[in-house]
């Protein structure tokens, strides 16, 4: 599918999504977003969780599995969306309870272009986010139907992007539910803990910080993090590798301005080993 013209790492920012390049993957992690691992040679990726193997060229994981994927080598593409992406719901709570799905790369050959094309860099900014949308939304849509949230689930998620350290209770008294109708209230509209969309708004409020200069120990506190240490634990179990690297090294802003760093496309002069 292509080889040479892959111009190295690269990562954008798409605002409730990310999409990563790599010249190869191979990493143990545990995220709370949902992946969709596209192989861009014909060889297929392998993805193991907890003693079973998968294996395609698109492949779709669950957020929070324990996953170890290989692509033998060859170049990948990953796309990660966000809790706050529309259609996260649909593959956190497909049907069955499998941790991962392969999917058809003939029937959403689209995408695989899609993601082809951005490791070339020959798709960026508007163009690359009309693309993943569009095209993420067709392969949710043969996953299962899309299911809006529940609106009081959408206001409680709003709170915890306020505060991410507010309890159930507290999230709950505004929209009319106890903690425990919270609680049972997030898992079935979102697929996730309340506690577990709390720490995807913490991760994703770090890595607003992207090449900002701030220290790691700024960094954690105003991401909501306890200290420096319990933001280098997360983000190793996220993205495999020390949050100092990323946050030192890769800049996701033309101008400083940390509040639109998610939502700028950023190309990286170095790889993330643990993506």
């Amino acid at each position: 599918m292509m080889s040479g013209n892959f111009v190295g790492p690269r990562l954008g920012l798409l605002g409730d999504s990310f999409i990563y390049a790599s010249g190869a993957v191979r990493s143990r992690v545990r995220r709370h977003s949902v992946t969709l691992a596209c192989a861009l040679t014909p060889q297929p990726l392998s993805v193991s969780v907890d003693g079973q193997h998968w294996q395609g060229r698109l492949v779709a994981v669950r957020p929070f599995a324990s996953r170890a994927i290989d692509s033998g080598g060859q170049p990948v593409v990953l796309i990660d969306l966000e809790p706050s992406h529309p259609r996260y719901n649909t593959f956190s709570r497909w049907p069955d309870r499998a941790p991962v799905r392969v999917l058809d790369d003939q029937h959403f050959a689209g995408l695989l272009d899609c993601a082809a094309a951005f490791a070339r860099d020959a798709l960026s900014g508007r163009r690359l986010r009309a693309s993943v949308q569009m095209l993420v939304g067709s392969v949710a849509d043969s996953v299962a139907p899309h299911r809006p949230l529940d609106p009081r689930v959408a206001q409680m998620m709003a709170g915890l992007r306020l505060d991410p350290a507010q309890d159930l209770a507290a999230l709950g008294a505004p929209v009319g539910m106890t903690a425990a109708q919270a609680s049972r209230g997030f898992l079935r509209s979102l697929g996730i803990s309340a506690r577990q969309y709390a720490l995807a708004v913490k991760i994703q409020r770090a890595a607003m910080f992207f090449g900002s200069g701030r220290a790691l120990t700024a960094i954690a506190q105003a991401s909501g993090f306890t200290d420096s240490a319990h933001l280098a634990k997360v983000w190793m179990r996220c993205y495999g590798d020390c949050p100092s690297r990323y946050f030192a090294e890769h800049r996701s802003t033309q101008d400083g301005r940390v509040d639109h760093a998610w939502r700028q496309q950023v190309s990286l002069a170095q790889g993330l080993s643990g993506a």
